[in-house]
């Protein structure tokens, strides 16, 4: 897994497959920081954290790079 240079969670997370933002160019951005960046770059997603954790879906509002921490994220579900 730590080779793959796409995160695991790339087909089913929304910042990837939709478009969640108001400005398409944010979109590409976190798709390019994080989604297909490589595993030390997809690994600090929030998004890609929580799932892990919980094994639950993680909303859309959250950010792969939120604020809040990971465990404020996890109590918020």
């Amino acid at each position: 897994m730590e080779n793959s240079t796409n995160c695991p969670k790339l087909e089913k997370c929304p910042i990837y497959i939709k478009n969640v933002f108001l400005n398409p160019n944010a979109g590409e951005t976190y798709r390019k920081i994080y989604c297909t960046a490589g595993f030390a770059k997809y690994s600090t997603c929030k998004r890609l954290i929580v799932s892990e954790k919980t094994g639950k879906p993680v909303p859309e509002t959250i950010m792969p790079n939120s604020s809040l921490s990971v465990e404020e994220i996890i109590s918020r579900l």
